[in-house]
């Protein structure tokens, strides 16, 4: 159960459902009402709060469809579950593409529906945490792909098939849901061992392998992709249980065998919708960086390069033993999405500062340095609004520490060596070779190999040991990439030229 109380609205033209749900929801410590038309529900939202809101979808009047959408417009924060016995694939795509959370197929047990209210209020919450990170201050989203069917009692299941074998692994009985779903009628099966249905609907069974599986666990359980007695495809969950008699001993097994290719083309669709949300989301994440550097013309493609070194750098950290737990593929995408955020705190900094061209005062360095504690403090307050997450976390740790020195001798703490986080000391590795390697206000650019030989002096110093003699081994990458930004910072200032003659 959720760690707080909630209020829930019931909306179902079956008088009883409505009344069994909203009497379990108070039996658990929490509040619901059950109504039975659109227009009694939408009274119910504007005279007393909900959390949630779990909906039939077909009704003889109005549908829970048309609350939806009137709840997009009017309450938009409003988690909705949508319940229904015929499920519609391009219907529930629509919905969950459309910001709705999920939906449960009647007949539907009631700890199963429980699970539904728990996930759905836990990803509702994370929402609302979420919602004002400026879109892309946020963690990617959370898990979306579900179960989007439950399950049913075995026995009683009209749509699911269900298979009875003997010790021998004969099929003594099928259940009509298995005609149904395998085109395979009673009498081409019973009596048969169960590898008669290797050669289409179930390929890769081997009754031996789960009969001794069976032997020590209570289930065996694989998904398979086979094809129906028409030669349509199909993707099954088959699910195998032994069935004992009251001294222990196995008699006979049943299999319950559930047809999840509608579920799989759900998931599919709605991953790649994520998969172009994530796209939008880092494009905003990016952007907001883009804020601290626009001031200065000298560093263009200055993040794409940053994110790009300190990729290859991570990448190739993580072949060695030492890194392998550290640097996963989640660290690597993290650090690639953040790595961009390390001098945000440049917002603070005046132009007259920033974008000097003599040598700086000791004064003015001091003001250039405070850009790591002023990153610090604004991702700090987000993460303190907003919580714990992946993204800011390691945000704040590239931001606040990525001018410290693996000798101590760094800013703004002076911390030294294992001190200083691993995506830190990678993102200065990268910053300074881009630092060196391109024109800035105050000085020219220097060659990659000279930059590599000025670097090499600061090892151990500046950089820890063995990071830099990995970077030192990837240079050939590093200098691709400089390369590659620096053909097309010169095929843009061609461009503008031209464009500026012709005016």
């Amino acid at each position: 159960m959720p760690q707080q109380k909630y209020r829930a609205l019931i909306l179902d033209d079956e008088v009883f459902l409505g009344k069994v749900l909203s009497q379990n929801i108070m039996q658990r410590g929490s509040d619901a009402i059950a109504v039975t038309k659109v227009d009694d529900a939408i009274q119910e939202l504007y005279s007393n709060p909900y959390d949630i809101v779990v909906s039939d979808i077909y009704m003889p009047d109005r549908t829970g469809e048309d609350l939806f959408n009137y709840c997009l417009e009017h309450f938009p924060d409003l988690p909705i579950i949508f319940m229904t016995g015929n499920p519609d694939i391009e219907m529930a795509v629509d919905f969950l593409k459309k910001g709705g959370y999920d939906y449960i197929s009647k007949p539907f047990l009631i700890d199963d529906f429980f699970k539904k209210i728990d996930s759905v209020l836990e990803k509702a919450w994370q929402r609302k945490k979420e919602k004002h990170l400026l879109s892309d201050l946020k963690q990617l989203l959370t898990k979306r792909v579900e179960e989007l069917q439950i399950f049913r009692d075995a026995i009683e299941s009209t749509d699911d098939g269900l298979i009875i074998l003997d010790t021998e692994g004969i099929i003594v009985e099928v259940n009509p849901g298995f005609e149904r779903m395998s085109g395979l009628g009673k009498r081409q099966i019973l009596q048969k061992h169960l590898s008669v249905l290797q050669k289409n609907l179930l390929p890769n069974l081997n009754f031996s392998e789960i009969q001794s599986i069976l032997a020590n666990e209570d289930q065996w359980e694989e998904e398979m992709k086979g094809s129906r007695a028409n030669g349509e495809t199909i993707i099954s969950s088959s699910s195998f249980f032994s069935i004992k008699n009251e001294a222990g001993n196995i008699f006979a097994y049943a299999a319950l065998i559930k047809d999840v290719s509608k579920l799989r083309r759900v998931e599919s669709a709605l991953i790649e919708s994520l998969e172009h949300t994530t796209l939008a989301q880092e494009a905003i994440i990016f952007g907001l960086a883009k804020l601290a550097e626009f001031r200065d013309r000298d560093t263009g493609f200055h993040l794409e390069r940053i994110r790009g070194y300190s990729k290859i750098l991570a990448e190739e950290l993580s072949k060695l033993p030492n890194f392998q737990k550290e640097i996963t593929d989640k660290f690597i995408d993290t650090l690639y999405r953040t790595a961009p955020l390390h001098d945000i705190g440049k917002v603070g900094v005046p132009d007259h500062i920033l974008l000097k061209k003599g040598k700086l005062t000791e004064a003015e360095y001091e003001i250039i340095k405070t850009h790591t504690t002023i990153g610090y403090q604004t991702l700090s307050s987000i993460r303190q609004q907003y919580g714990d997450m992946d993204f800011l976390n390691m945000g704040i740790e590239i931001t606040y520490c990525h001018h410290e020195r693996w000798d101590g001798n760094g800013y703004p703490r002076g911390l030294k060596g294992p001190d200083i986080p691993l995506s830190a000391k990678i993102v200065a590795i990268a910053d300074v070779y881009d630092a060196l390697t391109t024109n800035r206000v105050y000085k020219r650019a220097f060659s990659h190999k000279d930059s590599l030989q000025i670097m090499s002096h600061e090892k151990g110093r500046h950089f820890a040991p063995l990071l830099f003699d990995v970077f030192y081994s990837a240079e050939n990458q590093f200098d691709n990439i400089r390369k590659r930004y620096s053909s097309m910072s010169q095929s843009i200032s061609q461009n503008q030229g031209r464009i500026g003659s012709s005016l």
